[in-house]
């Protein structure tokens, strides 16, 4: 037995989700959040055996991007995310705080507990198989551990893993499985693209058996509202939207280059030895002047198709406008070539990192100066490595 058209447009006047990104489905407004024709939307709704069945259907975007790896820009106010996340502080939850760990000034929340309230927060290090194969788990949670308290998170517990590997899933709930049973609600927090998506579908796979189910890429701002999945008979774990940073490197650049800027295999680090007056250039998205009067030591720790290009410093500024997208590539948009010049002094066993993109470690003290797109975010640090 399939529904009747008045259940069909009863189920829509109550309102129904994509499971791909949580959007409420529509067929009025293409290019708005939740778009699928009419025709197909109804045709679906009318296969329903029972209106009580499960609704596994993708908005037009979703296919799309799960598909054909296209991804469509939707009509959205950024306030709706922060309105999602604000939301959690009046509730009694347990948070998981996912963090890129190639990107972990760039992926942490500016005032996280204005959003989440005094909820407890597990601290989740994702991407950590790219990191290289000599680096240990505990010595990246412990730093991550006092990384979160230098912004005022105060963690039950940190968490590194990877979420796009078959077993996350099952090692997640497994380091959580003492808080599962107090909380109705498990919110899963992050910036845009730091895999929530991901390691939730790992978390469905390891409790129902089914594969990805959650729309995930490698663009920004996949998730749209929040999706709710059942984790027990008590509870269950909420994807939020990503909240966006227009600061990180992957919004200077055009899409078709983002393979620059994530890693998707281990990164191999690139030791430097830089004479006095050598200066570093990061393929066509900057450089740096490195302004050591002897002779210094760094690593860079940067996608492995990222060519790091030395020159000299008078050279420098000439040779990056002729050959920034010919000989430097990839490079930025157009609109965020204005670069800014600033003067800084790093430490040794201090990390220059720039949102999005990488970081280099410096093994001796020196200044530098560095030329990198205005607005982009970067930071000093503890070494990560």
């Amino acid at each position: 037995m399939t529904l009747s058209e008045d259940q069909v447009t009863q189920l829509l006047n109550d309102g129904i989700v994509c499971i791909g990104c949580g959007a409420r489905f529509q067929s009025t407004k293409r290019g708005v959040p939740g778009y699928l024709n009419e025709h197909k939307l109804r045709s679906y709704l009318s296969s329903l055996n029972s209106v009580d069945d499960p609704i596994n259907l993708l908005c037009e975007r979703c296919f799309k991007l799960k598909n054909y790896n296209q991804i469509e820009p939707v009509a959205f106010d950024s306030d709706h995310f922060q309105k999602i996340l604000t939301s959690i502080s009046d509730k009694k939850a347990l948070v998981l705080y996912l963090v890129d760990l190639f990107d972990v000034g760039g992926s942490m929340i500016n005032g996280l507990t204005r959003f989440i309230g005094n909820n407890p927060v597990v601290l989740v290090g994702n991407k950590f198989d790219i990191l290289p194969k000599s680096v240990k788990k505990n010595k990246i949670a412990n730093w991550l551990t006092k990384e979160a308290k230098n912004e005022g998170i105060k963690v039950l517990k940190t968490v590194v893993l990877s979420a796009d590997k078959g077993d996350s899933g099952q090692y997640l709930l497994e380091e959580i499985s003492d808080y599962i049973d107090e909380y109705e609600e498990i919110f899963v927090v992050g910036v845009t693209n730091v895999g929530k998506s991901t390691l939730i579908n790992q978390i469905i796979k390891q409790i129902s058996g089914r594969g990805s189910v959650i729309t995930t890429s490698r663009f920004p701002g996949t998730t749209l509202d929040k999706i709710e999945i059942p984790l027990t008979e008590k509870t269950r774990v909420i994807d939020t939207p990503g909240i966006i940073h227009d600061s990180q490197m992957a919004h200077f650049i055009d899409s078709k280059d983002f393979k620059y800027l994530l890693p998707n295999k281990e990164v191999k680090a690139r030791t430097l030895q830089l004479s006095k007056g050598q200066a570093v250039f990061l393929a066509g998205l900057g450089w740096i002047d490195f302004l050591n009067k002897s002779k210094i030591s760094v690593t860079a720790y940067f996608e492995n198709n990222i060519e790091l290009h030395r020159g000299k410093i008078e050279n420098a500024e000439k040779l990056f406008s002729s050959q920034a997208g010919r000989l430097l590539k990839p490079t930025v948009l157009k609109e965020y070539q204005e670069l800014e010049k600033k003067e800084i002094k790093l430490k040794a066993n201090q990390d220059f990192a720039i949102s999005g993109l990488g970081w280099f470690t410096f093994h001796d003290s020196a200044p530098i100066c560095f030329h990198l797109p205005k607005g982009l975010a970067f930071s000093v640090r503890q070494a990560e490595i």
